[in-house]
């Protein structure tokens, strides 16, 4: 199966929310981190691994790591907000905060080993 009927249904998801945002900014928050992306993404990757359950292992492995790291771009944000902080400034500061939490650790294990 192609990838593009899964991508269409990922898509449709996101408006979806985008609608609920305008009756209940709670419940859009919910389930704007409700699994919804992860799914699909597997979905995908399935269909394009044959079903290589050794590969997806590896790639939901990969994603603990990064739910860490959302959840600290997500509290970056809720801090920006309430400190009234501009849009893009919590954008950078929280993706700064992701990507030090996703790469920081790896390319710490690699310096500590050269030396």
């Amino acid at each position: 199966m192609s990838a593009l009927p899964r991508i269409v249904v990922g898509c449709t998801l996101i408006i979806l929310v985008v609608l609920v945002s305008e009756r209940s900014k709670t419940l859009a928050g919910i389930l704007s981190t409700a699994p919804i992306n992860v799914p699909i993404i597997l979905w995908i990757l399935w269909g394009q691994s044959s079903g290589d359950h050794i590969a997806l292992q590896v790639v939901t492995r990969s994603m603990l790591y990064g739910i860490l790291s959302t959840g600290l771009f997500i509290a970056v944000c809720w801090f920006g907000f309430s400190r009234r902080w501009s849009l893009p400034h919590i954008f950078v500061v929280g993706y700064l905060l992701w990507a030090a939490t996703v790469f920081g650790p790896a390319l710490v294990r690699r310096l500590w080993e050269r030396s």
